[in-house]
């Protein structure tokens, strides 16, 4: 019980906060009362095309930049943010409050406003979130969309000028908490400038998206948001009072809150499978492009539970993910979350261009995301994207453990360590050891002090030092002749017995551990 309190006190003061960002998003782009206010119900869908397509702007610039921001001091950023917050709220009054918003002009002017300073607010909290472990990752993110919707209820509910300060106010609030945050946190982990330590951004890019964040995930979640963004400009065409039902607004996101919520009170502490609830939720989609293209408005409340359902619960899905990778691999959070949250809004704004272009052929378009979702569901969101990611150490690592870098590249894309495990101490391992080199480094007798310590099995051991050493999934599998699946197991295990959340830690104990 005590733990319980501890981690809901931990929650409350440092990743709240983030409950504001989401009511904003949901309250800016998804309440015809909130926006629309006797302008057309076109309105409310370019807004958000609008603010998206700013918002991508912001994640290209960070994408570019990731290295200079991260290098940054924490306090200098937290002004940053919270000075842009300040302008987003600017941009939020222009399309929400009553008077300003039947103004098409000054609603798309607080659409570009908003959407290019309150995306710097989103890729913070992915800096913030990004030491959580495993499942208090899934569990802080529940939360998070589930204050939401309780924000959503309560704002619904206010006056047309009170509604629209509240959320004006949102963004303002989400960037001061998370200033606070990071201001405990840091923006860079190691403390070093990242970009003397880091390939070119387009490098990195390149190694993430065949490691880390795979090119299928990125296609798997633009494919998702394509049909969610289409699906929003029918619905707003067909039956626009759904935007206009605080209820039908709000329960999806608390229904898809706490469906993640009770994951997470089974999720192992270490690691995570997102592939399976991906897979879930895609049928929703496709359910209800059906529904609405077959039946239009009759069954609009059904289908439209169903839509906000699936896209609330991708968007939880999505944070968690990227969570998950920013925990378990070194690449840094700005980039990761930079890139995911491209990959979402380039989807939307497809989704939402290619519908008002065949607005008027709802069934060609059901047709054609149906397809879209079916071949995508077949080789996104795979297992092996989704499932305890983990990568060797950092060249950075290695070094300070004694181990040479060498030229080459290890099954990550990075450099590898020259061999450096002798076989007799290990084993079955084979010999890959400079024995000279093992003393000077003393890194056998530190693995044999971990795994006497905490535990580890033999195999466990076998691969832990053939990790340890730079050496990645692929080269453990061959060596021992096991699956993936077996090498991740092995890995969970060792991360659990030592009671570590991410590689950092896990070397950190070694690099520290008496020999």
């Amino acid at each position: 019980m005590r733990g319980f309190f501890d981690t809901s006190r931990t929650f409350t003061v440092r990743y709240a906060g983030l409950s504001f960002y989401w009511a904003w998003v949901f309250l800016s782009f998804n309440s015809s009362d909130l926006t629309v206010q006797g302008g057309s119900h076109e309105i409310l869908s370019v807004v958000h095309i609008v603010s998206s397509a700013a918002a991508m702007v912001t994640f290209a610039i960070a994408l570019v930049l990731y290295r200079r921001i991260m290098a940054c001091d924490s306090k200098r950023i937290g002004v940053g943010l919270v000075a842009g917050s300040l302008v987003s709220c600017a941009g939020t009054v222009l399309y929400t409050f009553p008077g300003l918003a039947g103004n098409d002009a000054l609603s798309v002017l607080g659409a570009v406003i908003s959407g290019l300073t309150c995306s710097a607010i989103v890729l913070g909290w992915g800096v913030a979130y990004r030491d959580l472990a495993a499942r208090n990752a899934v569990l802080f993110t529940s939360m998070t969309f589930f204050g939401a919707a309780i924000l959503y209820f309560a704002v619904s509910h206010m006056s047309p000028a009170a509604s629209s300060i509240a959320v004006s106010l949102f963004p303002v609030l989400a960037a001061s908490s998370l200033a606070y945050s990071l201001a405990k946190q840091g923006m860079n982990r190691s403390g070093e400038p990242l970009a003397a330590v880091r390939p070119s951004w387009t490098g990195e890019l390149a190694n993430l998206l065949r490691t880390g964040l795979s090119w299928r995930i990125v296609v798997g979640l633009v494919a998702a948001l394509f049909v969610c963004g289409g699906m929003r400009v029918y619905f707003g065409d067909i039956a626009p009072v759904v935007y206009r039902d605080p209820v039908l607004m709000s329960l999806p996101i608390a229904f898809g809150a706490a469906v993640f919520f009770v994951y997470g009170m089974f999720v192992s502490r270490v690691s995570l499978n997102l592939g399976t609830l991906y897979r879930v939720a895609m049928p929703l989609f496709a359910l209800a492009l059906v529904l609405i293209a077959l039946f239009g408005g009759d069954n609009a409340s059904l289908a439209f539970f169903m839509m906000s359902t699936a896209s609330v619960l991708f968007e939880i899905l999505t944070w968690a993910l990227l969570v998950e990778i920013t925990r378990t691999t070194h690449y840094p959070p700005l980039l990761i979350f930079a890139v995911g949250r491209l990959a979402v809004h380039v989807g939307i704004v497809a989704g939402e261009l290619t519908a008002f272009a065949m607005i008027g052929d709802l069934m060609v378009f059901a047709i054609l995301a149906i397809g879209i979702l079916f071949v995508s569901a077949g080789f996104t969101f795979a297992d092996r994207d989704t499932t305890f990611l983990f990568e060797p150490p950092t060249p950075e690592e290695l070094e300070r453990l004694g181990v040479p870098v060498g030229d080459g590249a290890s099954a990550s894309g990075r450099p590898k360590a020259e061999p450096a495990v002798e076989a007799d101490v290990l084993g079955q391992c084979e010999s890959i050891v400079d024995e000279d080199l093992l003393i000077r480094s003393n890194l056998t007798s530190r693995i044999d002090a971990m795994a006497r310590e905490y535990g580890f099995s033999p195999r466990e051991k076998e691969v832990f030092a053939l990790w340890v050493t730079g050496r990645g999934s692929k080269y453990i599998q061959e060596t021992f002749v096991i699956s993936e699946a077996t090498v991740k197991t092995h890995v969970r295990h060792i991360y659990e017995k030592c009671d570590v959340h991410n590689r950092a830690e896990l070397m950190s104990k070694l690099e520290n551990i008496p020999v």
